[in-house]
């Protein structure tokens, strides 16, 4: 299926630029969910998850307007939610290059209108492309799950890291003061630069990553159970699905139609693409595909009038025990300042 509709809303290898596009993964794998993987991994036989989908075109709203975060001189990337606590946390990463700390980041703590409760900053991670919340407990602060080791200080973190938040840390990953768990994968197509998304519907991490080179579709998702992810335990065996990410030809979108947040909701993965002023566009995929194909796209207009808009960040909000699918927005004060504010808008249509 291959719809696309305009929206109604308003309101060194590789360069930084490359990981964030869509482009490529390799094609010898099919999808997990309710059907094998591979003849010879029995892990993926019977996966019984069955769920709906959001309608893409559906209706939503605009929780999050404007809002400037701790450090309102870097920009957005990625949020995600502790539902358990009705907050949210935004990665921000400085704009342009200053050696040595690129793959510095701010993390803030909000409320569901985006109105900062607490700040951290960790150092050495990477861009902040991508996040998940693992929460802890009402009342308690959770753990993040975002990238890490910026060793190259690129701006792109080459692991996969787990730590708990506290507000006023100071957390390098070079020399933490509070445990990192490294959580990089090691099933048998991941090759490099691990991005988490935390699904609260159905307690599971997506892993997305790029496999082995060349492939027609470098970019790929895998599946596991948040049981699983939290112990470690990453590897073939492990997985629950795994799929490529059909790259931007198969789209129908361009080069400069970027990458910007992947988030988990049942048997389907939704991805978000766009660049500085252009139109964005929301993806879904069926775990139950593969190669090429996708279930749905849609052309969103929402944010149209922010100044500077850009896609940056997905993620799924439970809420009164429903999910919503959540998509961000960074954007400019004004068209000519680095004053920099952040804006979520969701889709809750969610049908079978």
């Amino acid at each position: 299926m291959s719809k696309i509709r305009v929206d109604d809303v308003s309101g060194r290898g590789w360069s930084r630029r490359q990981f964030l596009r869509a482009g490529g993964g390799c094609a010898a794998l099919a999808a997990g969910v309710g059907a094998p993987l591979i003849a010879a991994s029995p892990a993926f036989a019977g996966d019984p998850l069955v769920s709906p989908h959001f309608v893409l075109e559906g209706n939503g709203g605009n929780p999050v307007l404007k809002a400037t975060l701790h450090q309102p001189y870097w920009a957005m990337q990625s949020f995600a939610y502790d539902h358990l606590n009705a907050q949210m946390y935004f990665a921000q990463h400085r704009v342009g290059t200053s050696a040595g700390h690129n793959g510095d980041l701010w993390i803030s703590r909000t409320d569901l209108a985006g109105n900062v409760l607490g700040a951290s900053t960790i150092q050495g991670f990477g861009h902040g492309s991508s996040m998940g919340v693992e929460p802890a407990g009402a009342g308690a602060l959770p753990y993040l799950w975002i990238e890490g080791g910026d060793s190259d200080d690129n701006g792109a973190g080459e692991t996969l890291a787990r730590f708990r938040y506290a507000d006023g840390m100071v957390l390098k990953y070079s020399d933490p003061v509070t445990p990192i768990w490294n959580r990089t994968p090691t099933f048998n197509s991941f090759a490099k630069l691990p991005r988490p998304a935390i699904d609260p519907y159905a307690n599971r991490l997506l892993i997305r990553y790029a496999t082995q080179e060349p492939a027609d579709r470098v970019w790929r998702i895998a599946v596991f159970s948040m049981a699983d992810a939290v112990a470690g335990r990453l590897g073939q065996d492990n997985r629950i699905a795994e799929r490529a990410i059909p790259n931007n030809d198969e789209l129908g979108l361009t080069d400069a139609d970027l990458f910007q947040g992947i988030a988990l909701c049942g048997r389907f993965a939704y991805l978000l693409y766009g660049g500085p002023n252009r139109t964005s566009y929301l993806v879904t995929l069926d775990l139950n595909t593969t190669g090429g194909t996708y279930y749905d796209k849609f052309a969103t207009g929402a944010g149209a009038s922010l100044n500077g808009r850009e896609a940056q960040g997905m993620a799924i909000w439970m809420a009164s025990g429903a999910p919503r699918l959540a998509f961000g927005y960074s954007s400019r004060q004004t068209a000519d300042t680095d004053h920099f504010e952040a804006s979520v808008f969701y889709k809750s249509d969610f049908v079978n």
